[in-house]
């Protein structure tokens, strides 16, 4: 009697790929053909030598390295005043040699270790990695649950033909598998099985296996949008991270003499031009600062706008079956890919600097706790879109929750109510604080002081109520938020796990009430909208969801 034991997902994928590959002994097959199954062979190869525990390069050992010094040093930022410091102070250079060559040898000796002690393997329905540092850890990680697979490239491992596969699940607060230094052939082997195998697990039947051949690959992968390196370069401007440079900069700054800056004849004769030009005006020294405000502003963006070419250019969006897929990067290659039924939400962001070039980022939000970019909490976006693209965009994604849609142009304010509560507070104690002053036989400035800050707090409170707003659509509802800049958040019903409603006694009577959107991602607050609409929001995701769950993280 012949005992047939069951082949688990990958092993009928070789035998796939055998069977295609054994049609390269046909005399009739021309040399393109003959190239590709070689490739399928090659590619067979390494999905057998998959199945057994594999140990990473040795070059993972320099990956290791920078990663540990680059994240040393964009969590030191805020010792660079005290280095300063001690540098206007003088100290010791032998000792910061010393110093430094310590931490490197430190920072070597663990990148070896754990170098020596990695290993992984594909292991029926699930990656199994072993890990650690002084002791081993053992993870093995399902693969229905990976959300995201990324593929990086950077400059030093280009030359040698590696790269470093990062895969990310759902839930997790860091990455569960870290594979360095890896062949890019079977960086990209692994990266189409656990993509084919993680959809085979949520979607396909059991008597039904993904192939995984390169040409079903390109069939299969569609084109959603590209981005030209202006385009790149206006997010970069309009998405300007400057506040860091100043966290950085402030502390040094505060060490320099200004009063010898200011007084210094290049100042005064610059102060000097300015008073000449405008004649004593003040409506033009406004302009001439604000001109000069914007000057600085742009010579801090130089910094994003390079960033940003040297991370994404040439941005390129596809989608290969059922997963999103982005790749660019010019120093070092990056490649993510986000299965589409992980997104929970859209959000798309305008800050005001966008508004003059009406542009949008837009990002895909997917289960909260592990995004693509968790060290910036960033998930997958799209720079620089303009307001028509966006129903184009998601158009080219059918699986997409929600479906396509446009931005809307409209949408209704919360309750005035919302207003009323909250400039109440700044009113009774600017009353205080005037009755308090007049007691106190205060000067006149303090009472101008105290009702200007009042006012202006007021009118932060009202903008920010202007901006507050939804719209109720057929199977999504979007927010309204922002200050001087603004956003948009689209929720799908069919992504709400639950709806809390609170309310006060006093919105009882006003038939208002607080409403908190409950997602994988997070949850979405509609404050001081009218009972009916928070009714409707209950009926339409309970309609979305009691006949079918699986959206559901």
């Amino acid at each position: 009697m012949t005992l047939h034991q069951p082949l688990n997902d990958l092993s009928r994928i070789a035998i796939m790929d055998k069977s295609s590959a054994s049609q390269g002994d046909d005399p009739h097959l021309d040399s393109k053909d003959i190239v590709t199954n070689k490739s399928i062979n090659s590619e067979q190869t390494n999905t057998d030598d998959l199945q057994q525990w594999q140990a990473l390069s040795a070059w993972s050992v320099v990956s290791n390295i920078f990663s540990t010094l680059k994240n040393i040093l964009s969590n030191g930022f805020a010792i660079v005043p005290i280095v300063y410091t001690g540098w206007r102070q003088g100290f010791d250079m032998q000792w910061g040699i010393l110093a430094s060559s310590l931490l490197l040898l430190l920072v070597t000796l663990s990148a070896i270790i754990e170098w020596r002690k990695f290993r992984f393997r594909l292991n029926n329905h699930q990656l199994e990695v072993k890990r650690g540092l002084l002791f081993t850890k053992k993870d093995e990680i399902p693969l229905s649950r990976i959300q995201n697979i990324r593929y990086e490239q950077p400059f030093y491992f280009k030359p040698l033909s590696l790269g470093t596969l990062v895969i990310e699940t759902a839930g997790s607060k860091s990455d569960e598998a870290h594979l360095a230094a890896l062949d890019t052939q079977q960086a990209q082997t692994l990266k189409r099985l656990l993509l084919n195998l993680s959809h085979t697990d949520a979607t396909a039947p059991t008597h039904e296996h993904p192939h995984t051949d390169n040409q079903h690959g390109i069939e299969n992968t569609q084109p959603i949008v590209r981005k030209s390196l202006w385009d790149l370069i206006l997010f970069g401007f309009y998405q300007n991270n400057f506040i860091w440079f100043a966290v950085i900069a402030g502390p040094i700054a505060g060490q320099v003499d200004l009063d010898k800056i200011f007084d210094s004849p290049l100042a005064q004769q610059f102060w000097l031009w300015v008073q000449q030009q405008t004649h004593q005006n003040i409506g033009l020294q406004t302009i001439m600062a604000i001109v000069g405000l914007f000057a600085l502003y742009s010579l801090f963006a130089l910094i994003s706008i390079v960033a940003a070419m040297l991370k994404y250019h040439p941005y390129q969006l596809d989608k290969h079956d059922d997963t999103l897929q982005r790749s660019g990067g010019v120093i070092s290659h990056q490649q993510d890919a986000l299965a589409i039924k992980r997104i929970q939400l859209v959000h798309l962001q305008q800050p005001v600097i966008a508004r003059l070039f009406k542009r949008w980022t837009l990002y895909f939000k997917q289960v909260k706790g592990h995004e693509v970019g968790h060290k910036t909490k960033q998930h997958m976006l799209v720079p620089s879109v303009k307001s028509t693209e966006i129903e184009l965009l998601l158009a080219k994604i059918p699986q997409l929750s929600g479906g396509a849609s446009a931005l809307p142009s409209s949408y209704s304010s919360i309750d005035i109510n919302w207003l009323t509560k909250r400039i109440a507070l700044p009113l009774i104690l600017a009353s205080i604080l005037t009755i308090m002053g007049y007691y106190g036989h205060q000067s006149p400035g303090f009472f101008e002081f105290t009702w200007f800050i009042t006012f202006m707090v007021i009118l932060a409170i009202y903008i920010r109520y202007k901006q507050w707003g939804y719209v109720v659509a057929d199977k999504v509802i979007w927010q309204h938020s922002g200050f001087f800049g603004q956003q948009w958040q689209r929720v799908a019903f069919e992504k709400v796990q639950h709806v809390n409603i609170i309310q006060t006694q006093g919105q009882k009577q006003a038939q208002l009430a607080y409403v908190e959107v409950g997602l994988a991602s997070g949850s979405v607050v509609f404050p001081y909208i009218p009972t009916h609409v928070a009714e409707l929001i209950i009926t339409r995701s309970l309609n979305a969801t009691s006949h079918d769950n699986r959206n559901w993280i």
